[in-house]
């Protein structure tokens, strides 16, 4: 497990441990855990640099003793040169020769030591660009360690307000203010019922003798209508029947 792996076990092992007691801990307790993990990681960020910059340092010290050699290779070339012009101008001279036999030995040398810092070179390259890669990542890591910090805070404070509100809302369910608008509810509706019984009672308890009455004067009412009416359907006829008789 890498580093911020292991960093986030650490977050989420602290949130686990804690358990129910997350609702009751504070903005100030979780930006202290973000704080310490952002600490953590800028120390290894800080260890981490160190030893890239000594594996540049090693690579800066490679690629200059390659210039060296270069320089020397070019050097003893030219002095090659010399001893090959010395020797065909002097050819009973050894001393040509041995300069010359001299100066091929250490040119071989160079060739093998070039080769071997060559590879060396390349390798550390790589490194340096590897590492330089995890330092870019480990700043990438620290900086959403830092915007997390302040949203996980605003995310918990505002979590705890509605928690909060929900708690205030529920409670005003159960204070003397509702239990009072209940109470005056069944009141009206106490009243409205006996005010409908009064009223039923108070009918029940009209005198029967003038609903008698009224009922009677109704029919006789009905009765003389029927009567006119009848009077009038049966008039044109006995009028008729007179003048027929006369």
């Amino acid at each position: 497990m890498g580093f911020f792996g292991k960093l986030w076990a650490r977050i989420r092992g602290f949130f686990i441990g804690v358990g129910d007691d997350i609702v009751s801990a504070s903005p100030e307790a979780i930006k202290a855990t973000y704080a310490s993990a952002i600490d953590d990681a800028k120390k290894r960020y800080k260890e981490m640099e160190k030893a890239v910059a000594l594996l540049a340092t090693q690579r800066e010290k490679t690629d200059t003793a390659l210039k060296e050699l270069d320089r020397e290779e070019a050097d003893l070339q030219r002095k090659l040169e010399g001893a090959l012009a010395a020797a065909q101008a002097e050819p009973g001279n050894t001393v040509h020769q041995e300069a010359g036999a001299r100066y091929i030995t250490r040119l071989k040398e160079i060739d093998e030591k070039q080769a071997q810092l060559a590879t060396d070179l390349e390798g550390q390259q790589v490194r340096v660009e590897e590492y330089k890669g995890k330092l870019r990542g480990f700043m990438d890591e620290i900086e959403r360690l830092k915007r997390e910090q302040g949203e996980m805070v605003a995310e918990f404070v505002s979590a705890q307000q509605m928690v909060q509100l929900e708690d205030r809302l529920k409670g005003l369910g159960d204070t003397a203010v509702d239990e009072s608008l209940v109470a005056i509810r069944d009141k009206v509706a106490g009243l409205r019922s006996r005010a409908k019984i009064a009223a039923e009672m108070r009918g029940s308890t009209l005198p029967s003798q003038d609903t008698a009455y009224e009922k009677m004067g109704k029919e006789k009412e009905a009765a003389a209508r029927f009567e006119e009416l009848l009077k009038a359907r049966t008039a044109p006829r006995t009028e008729t029947k007179e003048r027929d008789l006369g």
